[in-house]
């Protein structure tokens, strides 16, 4: 009989302990599978006749009360297996309940049930070895099974079923089984007589893994012919690419057909995790393999515009960046947090937000009126006004967080006043801002003004990576040991000469490759915030500059800006 045609009754049992031969059924749930569907449902309460335990009322949520008016087992029984009849019982750890059903089948004068068996807890043991557990709970996790009322015979038995009809299409793919027959006898089957390791697998990890570096870099997993089907970067090229090769079977379906296609690996050995995350994007961009789901495209990430190249600046977002003599802060995820930042900006200091003709009018307007603005068409205070820019810079550079107390107190009054939905606006304001601020500060300047070395100490190699930034953008690094010698800091001049002054003058504008490239830096110094040591760039010799981060390598490792 083939599985399409046989009839699979998954059964699930609550019971009042742990022992067949003195606990008691409380709940049974059942459901039919046939031909790939759950085609009925079987679910009652049983009245134990004793009371259930407190842990057990915690475990599944049904208490004592809940069974008193129940019918007994000795009428819930015939109708369960009414519902069995002679379809193929089925048990995530089948001995369980197949323990307490014929214990209660023998209380009611009746032989253990004669029915075919079959354990999902076995079966997963032999389709997924690398899942390190194979707990209904995590199966269902592993599946992306939402299962309603865990921990209750129908919920478990529904999910069961359904991961019953995964390892199904397991089988029939991975194993060429169809027949009952041969699923009843794979259940019982030594773990080394399961799978062999495909043979393509099997001589990469004998040819290829073993001469896998321990640096960063970028991996190609790619066709016999050369077609690169993925492109991942590494922090360390050996582990990274290993863990492909490692218990596929417990992958997700698409890494598991990505893995069947693969028959070469290369890699690209970079200097620093960086320098692997921006040549990643880099290729992936230009190769657009058809494994990668994501960075195939750029994407167009808003700035914070500071206009202070007016009398009066304003603040706005734009998607490229020029240098046309604005502050552009950023980038920042999407156009809805930069009309926030902007919103906030408004609200908390005053900036005006008509434009030139506007403001040549000389009149207040409608947000002078609500203290959204300082209203310099009337004041023409331009000292007062320009206190307020130097606030709006200090916080686009994540260092006057001020915002963010103000927020949380009115958050916190909203909250005293049970207007719930404004508090729970300036939570989300707040929530977003603290991120943003938080990456920012990891900045501290105005994208084409950041020019810096970013020193990251490695304390147990004895070693530190220096990385070059100019206008934004990472330019170079350096490995260098701690303390640097003379010749390291001699190296690190000729970096810092041809990084900052033979590199030409600020770029007119960015490209979108520019654009991106300062995104991956600006999340890689967010993610490394508490490793980095920053070294600004304020013009002079390349040697002094050289001077003052070697200072910082051989000095202790206070992780605070290095002005």
């Amino acid at each position: 009989m083939t599985i399409e045609d046989a009839t699979f009754v998954v059964t699930d049992t609550e019971t009042t302990g742990t022992k067949a031969a003195s606990n008691r059924i409380i709940e049974i749930g059942a459901v039919k599978v046939e031909a790939g569907e759950i085609t009925d449902r079987f679910q009652q309460l049983v009245n134990p006749e004793r009371t259930i335990p407190s842990r057990i009322t915690h475990l599944t949520g049904i208490t004592t009360g809940m069974v008193f008016d129940q019918p007994t087992m000795e009428s819930v029984m015939p109708q369960y297996l009414d519902f069995l009849g002679d379809g193929i019982l089925v048990a995530h750890n089948l001995p369980f309940d197949l323990r307490f059903l014929n214990a209660e089948c023998s209380r009611l004068g009746l032989d253990d049930l004669p029915n075919q068996t079959l354990c999902s807890l076995r079966l997963a043991r032999r389709l997924l070895p690398g899942l390190r557990s194979k707990g209904l709970s995590r199966l269902a996790q592993f599946y992306g099974i939402n299962v309603n009322g865990r921990h209750r015979a129908l919920g478990d038995a529904e999910a069961t079923g359904i991961i019953l009809q995964r390892f199904f299409r397991q089988l029939d793919f991975e194993h060429d089984i169809h027949d009952v027959h041969e699923v009843l006898a794979f259940q019982n089957r030594k773990y080394t007589k399961v799978r062999k390791a495909p043979k393509h697998l099997k001589k990469l990890r004998e040819d290829v893994l073993p001469d896998l570096p321990d640096a960063p870099g970028v991996y190609f997993l790619k066709t016999s012919s050369g077609k690169i089907l993925y492109i991942g970067k590494a922090k360390q090229l050996s582990e990274r690419v290993r863990s492909y090769f490692t218990a596929i079977e417990s992958k997700d379906a698409r890494k598991r057909k990505l893995m069947s296609k693969v028959r070469r690996v290369e890699w690209t050995e970079t200097d620093t995790e960086l320098e692997a995350l921006l040549l990643e994007s880099r290729l992936i961009k230009e190769k657009k393999p058809s494994y990668n789901k994501a960075q195939k495209r750029y994407r167009h990430r808003p700035f914070i515009k500071l206009q202070t190249d007016e009398e009066f600046p304003r603040v706005g977002w734009q998607r490229a960046i020029s240098d046309d003599g604005a502050e552009y802060y950023g980038p920042l995820r999407s156009r809805k947090q930069a009309e926030l930042v902007i919103e906030v900006i408004s609200r908390f200091f005053g900036l005006r937000e008509c434009d030139d003709s506007e403001l040549s009018l000389g009149q207040r307007c409608l947000y002078a009126d609500m203290e959204r603005c300082t209203a310099p068409c009337e004041n023409d205070d331009a000292e007062r006004y320009g206190q307020q820019v130097e606030r709006v810079r200090q916080f686009l550079r994540g260092q006057d967080t001020s915002v963010l107390d103000d927020l949380d107190e009115r958050m916190q009054q909203a909250s005293r006043h049970l207007e719930f939905e404004k508090a729970a606006t300036f939570r989300d304001w707040l929530q977003t801002l603290d991120r943003m601020l938080e990456k920012q500060k990891a900045v501290a300047a105005p994208v084409l003004d950041h020019n810096a070395a970013l020193v990251q100490p490695h304390k147990d190699e004895g070693t530190a990576d220096v990385f070059l930034v100019r206008f934004g953008k990472f330019t170079a690094s350096l490995c260098v040991t701690c303390p640097a010698t003379p010749d390291e800091v001699r190296l690190l001049t000729d970096a810092v000469k041809t990084a900052f002054l033979d590199a030409g003058d600020r770029p007119d504008a960015l490209t979108k490759r520019d654009q991106d490239e300062i995104r991956l830096l600006s999340h890689w110094m967010y993610m490394h915030r508490s490793e980095l040591i920053s070294v600004r760039w304020q013009g002079g010799t390349p040697s002094d500059f050289a001077a003052r981060i070697a200072d910082v390598i051989n000095g202790p490792a206070d992780l605070s800006e290095a002005a």
